[in-house]
């Protein structure tokens, strides 16, 4: 028979078990499944549970930076008035667009009512101008529009940062026309200038965050524009590929490996392996049509000078256009 300390820990760690995949729990519901204070102490330390907010804390997992965020999200939003608004990076989160993950450590809202902005170890309160119409509820949250968290993003972010968001935001369905229109409405806040040049260079047909970035890099390196999602297809007109980036004139084209690459594309049941052959094989398929491939990845497309003198060597290589394009890379 089990002692009584025995089934005590028994019946807690059952209770842990029921709460992993929860967002948050609060520091009475711990003690409501048999923790006690310095239990959830030695948690704390040992990294088996982890504070969100005074008296908030979740059961850490494997998942995500963003998925963490979410969480954080979920925790500071029962902290605070419908004055405060999710947006920026945090807005950006919930929106399914890219952000920098150095940014995720801090929730940021903006403050609809009068007030001064504000911070603290885990929130960061905005006052900055916001219309009721660029306020939604999505999942229960209050959260800036997509066009206005676009706006933010591009605004506060680099340019980089604010194109792969843009980019995003537009391959989900937003109208370019929006984005503009908040940059018109907005003019006196601080990074406008910078927001209507992202909007202007922002490409629903990147499909992902390193295919925007290196959109950026050819043009600050002044390559010649490439297509993007070039479709291949054989002399019978069977569809072999479709591709990041093409240059049709020299026979190039181009492929960003970006982070989550070939998790992506990872069929159920199918090893990593399998997929980086099957990507192999697709490699070969675009080469037997005549075509050369140049291929980066997330970090190289990060450095311009690198990407670019990259992409030089292949269009110079391949020798195709005439030279007047060949001059100009």
């Amino acid at each position: 028979m089990k002692s009584p300390t025995l089934a005590r820990r028994a019946a807690t760690r059952c209770n842990l078990g029921m709460i992993e995949h929860l967002p948050h729990i609060t520091h009475l519901e711990l003690r409501n499944i048999g923790l006690t204070g310095s239990d959830i102490e030695k948690r704390l330390r040992n990294g088996t549970l982890a504070r969100l907010r005074r008296g908030i804390y979740s059961v850490p997992d494997a998942s995500a930076p963003e998925d963490h965020h979410r969480r954080l999200i979920q925790a500071g939003t029962t902290a605070v008035t419908d004055s405060n608004v999710v947006s920026h990076v945090s807005a950006g989160v919930l929106h399914g667009l890219p952000v920098p993950r150095s940014e995720l450590d801090l929730v940021t809202m903006t403050r609809v009512t009068p007030g001064h902005g504000e911070r603290s170890d885990r929130m960061r309160v905005r006052h900055t101008a916001l219309a009721d119409d660029e306020v939604m509820v999505l999942d229960g949250i209050r959260v800036t529009t997509l066009e206005r968290t676009v706006f933010d993003l591009a605004r506060s972010l680099s340019f980089e940062w604010g194109v792969m968001a843009c980019d995003a935001a537009l391959h989900q369905g937003l109208c370019p026309s929006r984005i503009h229109m908040a940059t018109q409405r907005h003019t006196r806040l601080r990074g406008t200038p910078r927001a209507r040049r992202v909007a202007d260079f922002g490409d629903a047909r990147s499909e992902s965050a390193a295919e925007s970035l290196s959109r950026v890099q050819m043009a600050r390196a002044c390559l010649p524009p490439p297509e993007l999602q070039y479709e291949l297809f054989d002399a019978n007109g069977v569809f072999v590929a479709r591709t990041d980036f093409a240059w049709p004139e020299l026979r190039l084209v181009g492929e960003v490996d970006g982070r989550t690459k070939y998790g992506s594309l990872l069929r159920p049941g199918q090893d990593p392996v399998d997929a980086i052959m099957a990507e192999k094989r697709r490699e070969e398929s675009i080469r037997q049509q005549g075509f050369w491939v140049v291929r980066w990845d997330w970090n190289l497309a990060w450095r311009t000078e690198d990407l670019a003198s990259l992409l030089r060597r292949a269009m110079r290589w391949q020798n195709g256009p005439s030279t007047s394009m060949l001059q100009r890379v």
